[in-house]
């Protein structure tokens, strides 16, 4: 055969391998189109199977699964040697990237950070203590439910030697963070935290105080605390700028953990809603301590957990949260969160949201979740991700 015959030959041979490429759904170049990514249960891949998820998935041409592998119970869905197992002998992480790495979709581990029901019952000198309620005579008290004080550098470590771990096992793709924050404002008052309070300088009677005034008294300001720390009030900055800094070192010190393995894991988190409005960030910051500034110098890509039906908001509010997070993260990728539940999230409700938080600017969504998603719910993804309105 003439060269120049074989050349176009060879020519021909690659674009039919091109076409046969992105024929398939999960395997079309996802750099031109927007991400499309789902929370998943680990428990899900459990009862359903992981060859019939990620069919499933390349069906509706999903581009990222981001699978629970330690949740607030504390539970592994992967093989530990260090936690507990969630089901003994399964695999749910192992599974799920060997069926969905043929087909293109990547898999990040997702990991809850400030509750984990097996640690505290180990380490029960690291559960978070509340700020106390009038049947305690206001007095802090630990609580038992798994919730862990963020500063405990002894769960921190604990937690990269998870990541760690996951890390050196499986080739995922990404690891995913949740529950990096303070669950409410009354949280933390255990005694190392008001001790470590006190060597900053810090008034820790004048927090309480500001926080009796906003929860506790009669009647109540439920504003009071929010509007001291927009206001200036010393000693109330100075704890909640305490409390940010602990949740922007945690992460910093996971993400260390994940890139010393890998540099390129892709390193990313979901984030409360209420940081990405101005209105709203003394609310965010005095309940958090989490900062979409420091998200932005923190990770990969970003899900603002919009949750309109939730929040009672319509379904512009998640453009809303979506321009706000493009103006504090900058050129970080946001994968707005979307809430596939519960039943008042119809076709039109999922569409109309998704639709917000694209045209504002995001990357891409997130579902949440898989387990939760009905064909109505897909079609409409598929409609708003393939252009039709």
């Amino acid at each position: 055969m003439p060269r120049s015959a074989r050349l176009v030959c060879c020519c021909l041979i690659a674009c039919m391998a091109f076409a046969l490429y992105v024929s398939h759904p999960a395997m079309a170049d996802v750099a031109q189109q927007k991400r499309l990514a789902v929370w998943m249960w680990g428990s899900t891949v459990r009862s359903q199977g992981a060859e019939a998820i990620a069919k499933k998935l390349a069906d509706e041409r999903v581009t990222d699964v981001i699978l629970l592998v330690r949740g607030t119970s504390g539970k592994a869905e992967y093989a530990s040697a260090i936690a507990p197992p969630a089901e003994a002998g399964k695999d749910a992480l192992g599974d799920i990237i060997a069926a969905c790495r043929p087909l293109g979709i990547r898999v990040h581990a997702w990991f809850v950070f400030n509750q984990d029901k097996a640690y505290t019952d180990a380490h029960p000198e690291d559960r978070i203590w509340h700020h106390g309620k009038a049947n305690t005579e206001f007095k802090p008290y630990e609580i038992d439910d798994g919730k862990v004080c963020p500063a405990s550098a002894a769960h921190l470590e604990y937690t990269n030697s998870l990541i760690r771990e996951v890390m050196e096992k499986y080739s995922v793709d990404g690891i995913h963070l949740d529950y990096i924050r303070y669950g409410h404002m009354v949280y933390c008052f255990c005694p190392a935290h008001i001790e470590k309070a006190t060597k900053l300088g810090i008034n820790v009677d004048k927090v309480r105080e500001a926080m009796f005034q906003t929860l506790y008294a009669s009647p109540a300001n439920p504003n009071h605390l929010f509007e001291a720390y927009a206001a200036g009030e010393p000693d109330v900055v100075a704890w909640v700028n305490m409390r940010q800094a602990e949740v922007r070192e945690a992460a910093a010190s996971m993400r260390a953990a994940a890139k010393s393995i890998n540099p390129n894991v892709v390193f990313s988190a979901s984030l409360m809603p209420e940081g990405a409005i101005d209105e709203s960030k003394p609310f965010a910051m005095c309940h958090y301590g989490q900062s979409y500034d420091d998200a932005g110098k923190l990770y990969d890509f970003v899900c603002p957990m919009a949750y309109h039906i939730d929040y009672s908001k319509p379904a512009e509010w998640v453009g809303d949260i979506t321009r706000g997070t493009v103006q504090a993260v900058g050129d970080v990728p946001i994968y707005i969160g979307l809430q596939a539940y519960p039943d008042k999230c119809t076709y039109d409700e999922l569409k109309a949201a998704a639709l917000a938080g694209l045209d504002a600017g995001a990357a891409g969504v997130a579902l949440f979740r898989f387990g939760t998603m009905t064909g109505p719910r897909w079609a409409a993804i598929k409609d708003v991700m393939e252009g039709t309105k």
